[in-house]
């Protein structure tokens, strides 16, 4: 078979690589249905990269203090990009439930993606 993705009929009945590593923990399968979401996914899987080189380093090559700032300008930044999807949502009236990390980034961890919405809420945080 010519064709860079197309598998020879022998290893159609297995999983492709990419089918294998969405089964991984770790993993998202994102869906992008805009040009802004290709942009926050390249953004995103950068980020990944560099911030997990940043965390890696932090203690042997590079000195706390001067990588403190640019944790909490990171943190900032993610906080500001829901408020903006949060605000877009309700002006078109989609629903957007608050990542479960986000709510723990704001002191919050009830309520959240995957979380019931019809569930009554826990006034007890989870161990």
């Amino acid at each position: 078979m010519s064709g860079k993705n197309r598998q020879p009929a022998a290893d159609l009945d297995q999983p492709s690589r990419w089918e294998i590593l969405a089964r991984e923990r770790n993993s998202r399968v994102i869906l992008c249905h805009t040009p802004d979401t290709y942009v926050l996914t390249d953004l995103s899987k950068a980020a990944d990269r560099a911030v997990r080189a940043l965390r890696d380093r932090i203690y042997t090559s590079l000195n706390p203090e001067d990588v403190g700032p640019l944790f909490e300008e990171y943190n900032d930044v993610i906080l500001k990009l829901h408020d903006i999807i949060k605000k877009i949502s309700e002006k078109v009236e989609v629903k957007y439930r608050t990542p479960r990390l986000i709510l723990k980034m704001l002191g919050s961890e009830e309520g959240g993606n995957g979380s019931d919405p019809n569930a009554p809420e826990s006034k007890t945080k989870p161990s």
